[in-house]
């Protein structure tokens, strides 16, 4: 007995090894990008306009969501890292039940860990999957006999309606980033965009070219819930009373026409779709876009640069740029790994000669800045930028530091800053997995 119990133990140690190899090992290597899709986005590929609306707020967020649902007649795509089954999640599944009940198509697309985590026993989701108009998969649930893909995770959000319009950015479909549920939460940045002339919009094609992409990758696995019962019913009548204005009428072509702002142009960046170590596509999109800039705006809730990544930096803060980048300070952050790796390389990131605003605000920035050509939205984003900044602690390349007019110093407690201080050294020999 105790033979068997040894050889066991040391088949699970051998196994956990394995997992761990295949978990550190495979991001050592760095893919080169060159440009792709969308990379060679000009000229006849804007020639269909596009109209956009800047989200800022979580409340609207929602309301925006249920309103696009609400006016879909053929089909809804749902694409989200994180979807849970809480108040926002149930809402959003109450008017996602309401519209396949009236015919409409449903194809929703979740992260497979996190929907494995917080979908699999949701008898609300159980019951809207188990409709004959929905459909959902989950993207890359762990496979231990694949363990080497646990790293790679679909980050997208968007919502798709019909031909003619689609949300996209950075929020997720929890009470954290929808609606005011919670007296902690994460503000973040949305674009409705709306097409004057349904599916010939360049964005709206790419986009909808990406879901089918990644719909169709054989890592993407069916959920199956038969028979589910929920309630999603009462759900409906609870979200209708909560939200009147989201259901008062249907919005008609000259609504969505003045809600909604004109562009120049959008142009999708995507990361390959595989669940792989990638080709850093978007990263190489954005630095194209930066060059020969004079005066560049990043918000992120966190950055963690590579060697190639200081050095892209470096080069264009060197060809004369100012580059400002807002960020979540330490104190008020919600990522620990992220938090803990800017402590570590914060020196180097100022080395690079880009500006940093340290944000400490009520709540914490979940916002990644999106490149449209559109003057009028880039003087609105630069706008909501400036009250972040008067609550930032700014960074200069030189090291100095200089606090904003309304930055409100805060201190840590001594258990986060001990585990601040531990994650630190956890974390250096494995900074690339992050």
């Amino acid at each position: 007995m105790k033979k068997w119990l040894r050889y066991t133990v040391l088949i699970l140690l051998l196994w956990l090894l394995f997992v761990i190899l295949c978990l550190v090992v495979p991001p050592l290597f760095h893919k080169e990008a060159g440009y792709g899709p969308g990379a060679d986005a000009e000229g006849d590929s804007f020639s269909t306009p596009e109209r956009i609306l800047c989200i800022d707020d979580n409340k609207e967020a929602l309301i925006w969501r249920l309103r696009l649902i609400g006016a879909a007649k053929e089909r809804i795509i749902l694409t989200t890292f994180d979807f849970r089954d809480e108040e926002s999640g149930q809402d959003i599944m109450a008017a996602l039940w309401e519209a396949a009940q009236r015919g409409v198509k449903v194809q929703i697309l979740v992260d497979g860990i996190n929907g494995m985590f917080f979908l699999s026993d949701s008898s609300h989701f159980k019951q809207l999957v188990s409709h004959e108009q929905v459909e959902a998969r989950f993207y890359n649930p762990i496979d231990l006999f694949r363990p080497w893909r646990t790293n790679y995770r679909m980050h997208d959000k968007y919502l798709i309606t019909d031909d003619w319009g689609y949300i996209l950015g950075g929020r997720n479909t929890d009470n954290r980033f929808l609606g005011y549920y919670k007296e902690s939460y994460n503000e973040d940045r949305d674009l409705l965009v709306y097409g004057e002339k349904p599916g010939q919009g360049s964005s709206f094609q790419a986009l909808e070219a990406s879901f089918h992409e990644i719909w169709n990758q054989p890592c993407c696995k069916e959920f199956d819930a038969k028979g589910g019962i929920g309630g999603l019913e009462k759900c409906c009548e609870r979200v209708k009373e909560r939200y009147p204005e989201a259901f008062d009428r249907i919005y008609s072509k000259e609504d969505w026409e003045k809600a909604t702002m004109e562009t120049r142009g959008i142009e999708l960046w995507t990361n390959p779709t595989e669940p792989e170590n990638k080709e850093p596509v978007v990263w190489e999109r954005m630095i194209a876009a930066m060059e020969g800039e004079e005066d560049i705006l990043v918000q992120t809730p966190y950055m963690i640069c590579s060697r190639k990544m200081y050095e892209d930096l470096r080069s264009v803060c060197e060809k004369g740029a100012r580059v400002d980048i807002v960020i979540n300070a330490v104190e008020s952050g919600t990522n620990p790994f992220g938090c803990t790796d800017y402590l570590n390389q914060k020196k180097k990131i100022c080395q690079t000669g880009v500006h940093i605003y340290e944000y400490l605000g009520d709540q914490a920035q979940h916002t990644k800045s999106l490149a449209v050509d559109c003057p009028e939205l880039n003087a609105s984003i630069r706008e909501q930028a400036r009250p972040l900044k008067e609550k930032s602690r700014h960074m200069s390349p030189d090291g100095r530091t200089e606090d904003g007019q309304n930055y409100e110093p805060r201190e840590q407690d001594m258990a986060k800053r001990a585990v601040y201080a531990l994650l630190r050294i956890v974390i250096s020999p494995f900074r690339h997995v992050l």
